[in-house]
């Protein structure tokens, strides 16, 4: 009696390209779970370059967090990032602080408000 031996499908590969909406309806789900404080005010523009290039937003205003894909003259916070950095941060696969520490992200402006984004966004999530 002869064996039957089933054939391995090959793996399928996953090709997922980052995109400028990707990214902003993925920070846009991080920041709907944000714990900001209410008496709390931060607006930060974030540019983004490399794979991806654009500009948005998230502002921090009355315990509420929202993400908008539009340019944010007069920030308390610029923030330049390397997109594919960006979305790893996004993911939980690397940390913001290490992205900072690498280079990958910078920020610029209020301290303390840089603080208050961090904490509601990044760190309690």
């Amino acid at each position: 009696m002869a064996k039957s031996i089933k054939a391995k499908k090959p793996a399928q590969e996953e090709v997922s390209v980052l995109t400028y909406d990707f990214i902003v309806d993925t920070f846009k789900a991080k920041v709907a779970k944000a714990k900001a404080p209410a008496d709390a005010r931060v607006a930060a523009q974030v540019k983004l370059y490399g794979t991806v290039e654009g500009v948005l937003y998230i502002l921090i205003a009355n315990g509420i967090a929202v993400v908008e894909p539009f340019d944010y003259k007069g920030a308390d916070i610029e923030i330049d990032a390397d997109s594919d950095v960006f979305a790893s941060v996004l993911a939980g696969n690397k940390s913001i602080s290490t992205a900072i520490a690498d280079g990958d992200i910078k920020m610029q402006g209020n301290a303390g408000k840089a603080i208050v984004l961090g904490d509601a966004v990044f760190f309690n999530n």
